[in-house]
């Protein structure tokens, strides 16, 4: 359903050609047809694969939610209870516990279960305005040059540290804030991968659970 470059562009390390009814990560292609893995020439509005070309035709904007007010009621809010299926242990409900460096790379999948959980409390942090989005994102960053994860998922923590991600991530951190829509956006954000929708919103949940708890005991 999708193809990965990876391109050593520090601005997109990585572009995803997607089908359609494919998760659309932030730096993606969507087209009919996908190319054949191998090689490709990428640049100037278009991606070569062998004799075959794909021309962008119309540009679409990621989803960066922004200006969001995390709900004061934490116990109104879905309780995650997936931590054997992300496979990772889970930051406990502190204001100081989310340590990307420990989470950075591990658990399964295309996109490691802890790098989902860091990628949806950096979204959700970007989203209300969190003061602990610089820190989660300067550990971020730095645990990337060091830890060993996937070319999609460094991707997907790159543009997480400035806000973007997936709809479906963007639409559950909407619906939480706004306490409109939570059912249905987080059963669609649990379809996502095999853990990883599931690893996203407890991420996303640690900070709009936590935000308020600086200082307590």
């Amino acid at each position: 359903m999708s193809v990965h470059y990876e391109t050593a562009d520090p601005r997109v390390p990585v572009l995803t050609v997607c089908s359609p009814c494919a998760v659309r990560l932030p730096a993606s292609v969507v087209a009919a047809t996908l190319p054949d893995p191998g090689p490709a020439w990428i640049g100037l509005g278009g991606l070569q694969r062998g004799d075959v070309g794909w021309r962008v035709i119309r540009w679409w904007r990621p989803p960066r939610p922004a200006g969001l007010v995390p709900p004061h009621d934490a116990a109104s809010l879905p309780q995650p209870r997936v931590e054997r299926t992300v496979g990772v242990p889970l930051p406990r409900p502190s204001y100081d516990d989310l340590r990307p460096a420990t989470l950075v790379g591990r658990g399964p999948g295309l996109t490691p279960s802890g790098d989902d959980v860091v990628a949806g409390a950096l979204v959700a942090a970007y989203a209300t305005g969190d003061p602990r989005l610089p820190r989660w994102r300067a550990e971020t960053l730095d645990a990337l040059r060091s830890a060993r994860t996937t070319a999609v998922s460094r991707a997907l923590l790159h543009h997480a540290c400035d806000g973007y991600a997936t709809p479906e991530l963007a639409e559950f951190v909407t619906a939480v804030c706004s306490g409109e829509g939570v059912s249905r956006a987080r059963a669609r954000l649990l379809t996502v991968g095999h853990a990883s929708g599931a690893a996203l919103m407890a991420g996303a949940l640690h900070s709009l659970t936590t935000h308020q708890l600086e200082g307590a005991a």
